[in-house]
């Protein structure tokens, strides 16, 4: 099995985003997970905790829900420095802030505007690189197994060489963590593979009636390997086209 392949924990060292599109990429995927943001502010060390509730490209913004607690909240109006820290698949996003908050209103809910960082640090704490999918690529996966009575339909979310995010449209699913399932099938551009996977972990949006279920790969065939490995690579190439054409 190839170094690609390897379960790879190794912590890589930080790497500075200057990108936009790639900045916005990662925000994007923060707000549409639900993964929360720990806010410490410089001066007082007050921390705190909020959400991505919006990007705004064209103004170059990004809102944040209320804060938690919400005594913090004067500390952002007030435009007092602040490191924001967060966690997605094994990566540590972080950035910081120097300007002051705008209060609005979102869907009826309070949120506060901030420009869109120009730089975020990207800390990889694995060697598995994970690739978002493109919004407009037909990725469907497959999973079943002696524990499921029927087969569970979604979309391929994002991948690396070792496991992958599903999305499915519903938020009620048989799927259980720590569940291997024998077959679990992908179609990608090069073909379809079926492998084994286990599910790691569920996370469940109501609102929105569905769920991204994360799994880790198994008994993966020499085949299979490089079909995934090519698309990986071909989903960062699509990835640095973009920059380039931003630029």
């Amino acid at each position: 099995m190839s170094d690609l392949f390897s379960e790879g924990n190794t912590s890589q060292a930080p790497q500075p985003l200057n990108s936009p599109i790639e900045i916005i990429s990662h925000l994007r995927a923060l707000m549409e997970n639900r993964n929360p943001l720990e806010l410490t502010f410089t001066e007082n060390k007050q921390v705190c905790q909020t959400y991505i509730v919006a990007i705004d490209r064209e103004n170059n913004s990004i809102a944040l829900d209320e804060l938690i607690p919400n005594i913090s909240q004067r500390h952002l109006l007030n435009g007092e420095a602040l490191t924001i820290v967060t966690h997605r698949d094994g990566v540590r996003i972080s950035w910081v802030h120097h300007q002051q908050a705008l209060p609005d209103t979102l869907d009826g809910a309070p949120c506060y505007w901030l420009t869109l960082p120009k730089q975020i640090s990207y800390h990889q704490r694995r060697n598995a690189f994970r690739a978002d999918t493109l919004p407009e690529q037909s990725l469907e996966v497959s999973v079943s197994g002696s524990k499921l009575s029927k087969p569970i339909s979604g979309r391929l979310f994002d991948i690396s060489a070792t496991g992958c995010k599903v999305h499915i449209k519903t938020a009620s699913t048989a799927l259980q963590t720590g569940q291997l399932y024998e077959t679990f099938a992908i179609s990608l551009p090069a073909g379809d593979i079926t492998i084994s996977a286990e599910l790691r972990h569920l996370n469940i949006n109501e609102e929105a009636n569905t769920t991204l279920a994360g799994f880790k790969f198994h008994d993966i065939s020499g085949a299979a390997q490089r079909v995934i490995e090519r698309f990986v690579y071909q989903l960062q190439r699509e990835a640095r086209r973009s920059d380039d054409a931003l630029f």
